[in-house]
């Protein structure tokens, strides 16, 4: 009876202790957020013009998500202010975007605030919502992401697969047709994470180049990759998830494109910002230019 008294005591105090790291970390990340939200504007000269748009302007803006050595929040806010648009679109579900937006997303900011990383988006987000009230921050996220990556284990079993394929390549048991386009991937790899590590400014996460690399590195990660695999016989576990991996890439970023071309047509003569992982920045714009004409709207 001794020792179930002190197990009493040793989890009551366990969960006190829990309950205060978790208050703590979200106070913590409060506090960062208000620093950082309440700086001083910069100062931008806006054009007469700048307040009047025949048409809608879309300005899909490839991010990381978290801050660089090289780029920091900052030059995202800049860059975002000086276009002083009405509506920010942000990546992520609804319900997190409103929960982020009111300041009540608990669990997120207990996790923010234990990363030694920097969150860029989020910050970047309050802090134009602080400073211009008048905008607003929405979503447009493909709504099903998160229950598609549960119920698939989708991340870890990609990588893994991946993983499984790099390794038979570097074990020298593909044929060469196999081995030149894993050749070519690992090259395109390289590229594409050179971008986001030795980016300076904005320009260099968006533009033409970085967008090329970026759409062929997802050719091949996507396309010509699961391709190989069905062929390997020693892959034999990962064939049925070939399939949903191929998939996963357009379904995604067909339903985020939709859900900005919902938000244009609500938006008639705005300006409208897209914050988006670089890796998507090809492909929104991509389908966005294809519906331009119809709904009157200009994208970059």
């Amino acid at each position: 009876m001794k020792y179930l008294k002190y197990l009493k005591y040793f989890l009551i105090a366990w969960f006190i202790l829990t309950l205060l790291i978790c208050l703590g970390g979200i106070i913590k990340y409060n506090i960062e957020v208000n620093s950082y939200i309440s700086k001083k504007e910069p100062e931008v000269t806006i054009h007469p013009s700048d307040s009047i748009n025949s048409k809608t302007e879309v300005y899909v803006v490839g991010t990381v998500h978290y801050e660089t050595e090289k780029l920091k929040r900052d030059s995202f806010y800049n860059y975002i202010h000086k276009i002083s648009p009405s509506l920010i679109l942000y990546e992520s579900d609804s319900l997190i975007v409103r929960r982020m937006t009111k300041r009540i997303d608990f669990i997120n900011q207990l996790m923010s605030a234990f990363k030694k990383e920097n969150k860029v988006e989020s910050f970047v987000s309050l802090r134009y919502l602080k400073h211009h009230p008048e905008a607003q921050v929405l979503s447009y996220e493909w709504e099903e992401r998160d229950a598609f990556h549960r119920t698939h284990n989708y991340n870890s079993f990609s990588s893994k697969m991946i993983g499984a394929l790099l390794n038979s390549y570097r074990q020298n048991v593909l044929t060469s047709e196999q081995s030149a386009v894993m050749k070519k991937y690992s090259e395109l790899n390289t590229e594409y994470f050179k971008i986001g590590r030795n980016a300076k400014v904005i320009y260099d996460l968006n533009n033409d180049r970085a967008d090329s690399i970026t759409r062929e590195r997802q050719f091949y990660h996507y396309k010509l990759i699961p391709e190989i695999i069905r062929e390997r016989p020693e892959l034999e576990a990962y064939k049925d998830f070939v399939p949903l991996h191929m998939q996963y890439w357009d379904t995604r970023n067909k339903a985020m494109a939709a859900n900005i071309l919902f938000h244009i047509k609500r938006n008639p003569n705005k300006k409208i910002v897209v914050l988006t992982g670089k890796t998507h920045r090809y492909y929104l714009i991509d389908e966005l230019k294809k519906y331009q004409e119809d709904l009157n709207f200009s994208v970059e």
